[in-house]
């Protein structure tokens, strides 16, 4: 059975069973105007089925990358207030190209930049030598270093809450990771079907419904992608880490809460914007405490937060 025909049952179950808060009912009404088929999937980021997790960009996120990893410098406003002209850092003076810029991020990160040869026709991309450049593929390459400091097993079972087209878990595969597990809605969960499928063939891929428990043991080796109608009966600490990089703060609180306050991981990494009617540091915790908060290097707007066991 191909990928394309076990995702179409799945969605027609699951879409009319989630809960949505109004940021992503527009995401959804403005993704539902493209029929679900192979077709679209393919070229899956030249429509509109990727609505609210798709977006353009590239280059400027390699620079933010690079200036989050000390590679670049960042400039000074009170000292460019005094000469009255933008004064770079000496770091900043050799100018590199992205190319360039991503053999230095490559040498200072530890680790290769795989990015995935399947992008669904990502056309807002940036193009170099390592492949296509999408702006959350570079977040993802930071969220990727912040996983490998937390959870320097490459057993460790890693859950991602709204995860986009998984490309975390791709990240993950090419590092030995393959206990990835993703929450998301139907649609989404459609594309991650499809994106990893494609750059992943040879790994077992379990979807929502395939399994009766999807979160036994017995699955660690294999790629879960299932619906936020799964998240019950989470063993606690079956994961050595939750993730969610903009999202929580768009669900709704009830929604958002069930995964904040689940004790299925002793650590939960946050990147969100705070301009809704709530934050995640404002969602009672019973099992975590704040570790740390910072803005986030790549992405103005968002706060970056750690959440460990008590």
């Amino acid at each position: 059975m191909s990928i394309v025909e076990r995702i179409l049952p799945i969605f027609g179950r699951n879409y009319n069973l989630e809960s949505r808060d109004v940021v992503w009912n527009v995401c959804m009404e403005q993704a539902m105007q493209v029929e679900l088929n192979e077709a679209n999937l393919k070229n899956m980021c030249g429509t509109k089925l990727v609505t609210g997790f798709h977006d353009a960009g590239g280059y400027e996120e390699i620079v933010m990358l690079a200036k989050a990893l000390g590679i670049y410098g960042i400039t000074n406003p009170e000292n460019d207030a005094y000469h009255r002209s933008v004064i770079l850092p000496h770091a900043n003076q050799a100018q590199f190209t992205a190319d360039q810029l991503l053999d230095r991020i490559q040498d200072t990160l530890g680790f290769p930049i795989n990015l995935p040869p399947f992008t669904g026709n990502y056309v807002k991309g940036f193009s170099t030598k390592y492949g296509i450049v999408g702006r959350r593929f570079v977040f993802y390459l930071w969220l990727l270093k912040r996983i490998l400091e937390l959870c320097p097993e490459p057993h460790s079972g890693i859950i991602e809450i709204g995860a986009g087209f998984g490309v975390l878990g791709y990240f993950l595969d090419k590092l030995g990771y393959k206990d990835y597990t993703t929450i998301d809605l139907a649609l989404v969960n459609a594309c991650q079907a499809y994106f990893l499928a494609k750059n992943l063939p040879d790994r077992n891929i379990i979807l929502s419904g395939d399994v009766q428990n999807p979160f036994d043991p017995k699955y660690k080796d294999s790629i879960k992608l299932l619906h936020s109608t799964d998240f019950h009966d989470v063993p606690k600490n079956r994961f050595a880490i939750m993730v969610n990089m903009d999202g929580l703060t768009e669900y709704g609180i009830q929604e958002a809460s069930k995964y904040v306050q689940s004790d299925c991981a002793p650590m939960l990494l946050s990147i969100n914007h705070e301009v809704n009617a709530y934050r995640v540091c404002e969602i009672p915790q019973p099992n975590r405490n704040m570790k740390y908060r910072y803005p986030f290097w790549l992405r103005g707007g968002y706060v970056e937060e750690l959440y460990v066991n008590r």
